[in-house]
């Protein structure tokens, strides 16, 4: 079984073996019903039995380890620098590809019963980043299971813990429970941090070589900082990033400054980003708009966040 679960799942199997239960033939009567599982998308997959195999983007696969799963392989972005893939060993895991390359037929070694992973509601059934196809070839392999992570943080935790609980992982462990309390307070944290600060304002900065990007609440996780009560500088608009020029960034005033931990050598070149008030007063925290879907993450950032505004100073 490749899908395994936390020790406490452990020790409860070998409690009902003591009690004169077959745990063996428990399992492979469990495994051997038919599994389903609707997606945040609202379609449904199926399976013969409860999936033992399973391959998983990165992020899918930082979420489902810290409930206990124990993915067979592992695929996608955030893996050749570890930032998408949290408590996950990469080592422990069968690499199918990085970035956007998916290698069939090492996936097809694993004879793999779902692959998890992102995906949008205009193909449900195959992650975001695969050409159509491309998915086609894929999920003759297995079925796709796709989580949403377009609408809010809270829902997509919820849809990993959804997903974890139908694979047969304990999502009520005391750990899982602690991560969801400090989740809940680094939360409550960052909502009494901005309710003490009015007028404060969070610029979401990302750059490239190429381009100025300033985050706008259609990202999920500035949503979150907006329900919050953070006030987020920048023009807004429809879409997720607004493109701004550099002579242009000053006009949105700012007391803090989130930095995107890949641009920071272009910030570093730029006298424009280096004479901001934020900035010179040394208001800056590290942020990224995709990052392991785990409580413990957004718990951990969300009180660095709170911490970050609560010793802010008004500076615009």
């Amino acid at each position: 079984m490749k899908t395994s679960l936390r020790a406490s799942a452990a020790i409860a199997v070998l409690a009902l073996a003591a009690a004169g239960c077959s745990s063996d033939a428990e399992a492979e009567s469990a495994n051997s019903e038919a599994w389903s599982y609707t997606t945040g998308f609202g379609n449904t997959v199926t399976t013969d039995g409860r999936p033992d195999s399973i391959i998983v983007d990165a992020y899918s696969a930082a979420a489902l380890w810290d409930y206990g799963v124990r993915p067979a392989g592992v695929f996608g972005f955030g893996i050749t620098d570890g930032s998408g893939l949290g408590n996950a060993q990469a080592d422990e895991m069968t690499l199918i590809g990085t970035d956007s390359v998916f290698d069939t037929e090492a996936a097809a070694t694993l004879d793999p019963d779902v692959i998890i992973g992102y995906s949008k509601a205009a193909a449900p059934e195959s992650w975001t980043w695969w050409e159509a196809s491309q998915a086609e070839q894929i999920t003759a392999v297995a079925p796709f299971v796709g989580v949403n992570t377009s609408v809010s943080v809270d829902e997509t935790l919820n849809q990993y813990r959804s997903i974890a609980q139908s694979l047969g992982a304990d999502v009520d462990s005391d750990e899982i429970a602690s991560d969801r309390e400090a989740f809940e307070a680094a939360k409550q944290r960052v909502r009494d941090a901005a309710a003490s600060k009015p007028g404060l304002t969070v610029m979401p900065l990302n750059v490239s070589a190429s381009g100025v990007y300033i985050g706008t609440q259609n990202l999920v996780v500035l949503k979150l900082l907006n329900e919050l009560g953070v006030s987020l500088a920048g023009p807004g608009g429809e879409t997720p990033w607004a493109t701004v020029s550099w002579e242009n960034v000053p006009q949105y005033a700012a007391d803090i400054m989130l930095e995107y931990p890949a641009g920071k050598e272009v910030l570093a070149q730029s006298a424009i980003y280096g004479s901001l008030p934020a900035v010179a007063a040394g208001q800056v925290l590290d942020w990224d708009d995709k990052r392991p879907n785990t409580y413990a993450e957004y718990a951990d950032w969300l009180g660095q966040l709170a911490d970050a505004i609560d010793s802010a100073q008004k500076v615009t």
